[in-house]
């Protein structure tokens, strides 16, 4: 068995990790990970499963015991722990919510689908443990529907576009199907496979550099919990691009290429955090703030608003938003958010795609960027078009499973450039060149 992962400086953030479901107790069906990009077995218990655990490791598999990972749910893990990987587990299965029939979708005020994605945690995680790779632990509730090729495809990619990685979990079906040689089971599992090993082969897309034109600031914890973790999931599904700024950790508050700050909490920032924010609205940048802290930034004239509930004002070169009402309802701050910062600094701009997830990164020299899109539906995506602000040459299009990647050119529409898309489903990745 050899492992077909990349060249990376550390160990751990090679090892792709499988849960070996504790029912399969014969060593021959570690034929199902020859030539596989899995390399990681992960099991509830060593010395239960010592014959697996030593023809695996023989195999040249990593074997690593579940409880010597410090797995926990996200607020009760320890981002300073020694270990060499941060593992997250209680999460959501990626998905659009299905009602409690199943026939029909759930949406939220706006009418838009319900999207249950992992992409904010795995963001908070890498700011928070910035040498550590993340695991994210999910698995099916026991009233969910079964998943199919595609459900494993898209739990696969929305982990990998933010540069993590998911402890494969089989549902029942292929934890019974597999050692039984279902052909059903087995093609599930191909895929699976297929989907694992083209996030391998592009292992170096997770060192790119999130790029978003707001930052989202807040310590996430404690008190502010609640409304600054639901901000970064509910300003995803609006497509809103963004970087995490964690008050705890200075070294997270980058705030050159912003268009925005949206300061969360109520706590007043400290003097180097105020002095900062305040220099970023000088400049010319947009500082959001609760109505607690608006009196904290001495704002100059009034500017008509285009958000209710807020009070627009210039500072500098820029302007301070200060809310007029207390923020006590994440989605509507991330509408408010949305609105208030506009498209027009975004980055990139898409049509015709609701239902899908974007993730926008920069390569570390600058001179390349990257969109991933991951969708959450059986159907194609279709007629999916995007305006770039930034005048690439070219873009290279990446699906699971494609071979090698399509050349797309840019189309002049109404005086700008649009890279337009041709069909695909679950996943795509869109690599632009100067």
């Amino acid at each position: 068995m050899s492992p077909q992962t990349p060249d990376r400086t550390s160990s751990s953030d090679k090892l792709v990790p499988f849960r070996w479901p504790s029912a399969w107790t014969d060593p021959a069906l570690l034929r199902l990970f020859a030539e596989s990009p899995i390399n990681c077995l992960l099991l509830e218990s060593l010395a239960a499963a010592r014959p697996v655990a030593d023809a695996a490791r023989a195999a040249g598999l990593t074997v690593l015991e579940w409880n010597s990972l410090g797995a926990a749910p996200l607020a009760e893990v320890k981002w300073d722990s020694p270990l060499p990987q941060t593992v997250v587990t209680g999460l959501v299965w990626p998905r659009i919510r299905l009602s409690a029939g199943r026939s029909v979708v759930d949406a939220g005020p706006t009418g838009a689908p319900w999207i249950d994605s992992n992409t904010w945690v795995a963001r908070l995680a890498a700011v928070r443990a910035p040498r550590r790779p993340v695991w994210l632990g999910f698995e099916l509730g026991k009233d969910d529907p079964v998943p199919g090729e595609a459900d494993y495809t898209i739990a696969i990619a929305d982990s990998a576009a933010t540069g993590a990685r998911w402890m494969v979990s089989l549902d029942d079906g292929l934890r019974k199907g597999l050692p039984a040689g279902d052909a059903r089971a087995q093609k599930t599992w191909r895929s699976i496979l297929a989907a694992l090993a083209f996030f391998e082969k592009h292992r170096d897309w997770s060192a790119w550099e999130p790029l978003g034109s707001v930052g989202i600031l807040s310590s996430f914890a404690g008190k502010d919990e609640f409304l600054g973790q639901e901000v970064l999931n509910l300003s995803a599904r609006r497509n809103l691009l963004y970087r995490v700024l964690d008050r705890s950790m200075p070294a997270s508050q980058k705030l050159e290429g912003l268009r925005a700050v949206l300061y969360v909490d109520s706590d007043p920032p400290s003097p180097e955090l105020k002095a900062k924010l305040d220099a970023f609205a000088r400049a010319g940048g947009l500082l959001i703030v609760p109505r607690a802290l608006g009196s904290e930034f001495a704002g100059g004239k009034p500017i008509e608003c285009p958000v209710a509930g807020y009070d627009l004002r210039s500072l500098g070169k820029g302007s301070l938003a200060a809310a007029t009402r207390d923020w006590d309802d994440p989605f509507f701050l991330a509408a408010d958010a949305r609105s208030l910062v506009g498209r027009r600094s975004d980055p990139v701009t898409l049509f015709n795609a609701a239902s899908l997830w974007e993730h926008y990164s920069v390569a570390p020299d600058g001179r390349a960027a990257l969109l991933q899109l991951v969708g959450f539906t059986s159907r194609p995506n279709e007629s999916v078009s995007m305006a770039p602000a930034r005048p690439w040459r070219s873009a290279a299009l990446y699906t699971i499973g494609s071979g090698a990647p399509a050349v797309l050119e840019p189309v002049k529409v109404q005086g700008r450039s649009e890279f337009h898309l041709p069909a695909f489903s679950y996943y795509a990745a869109l690599e632009f060149r100067s």
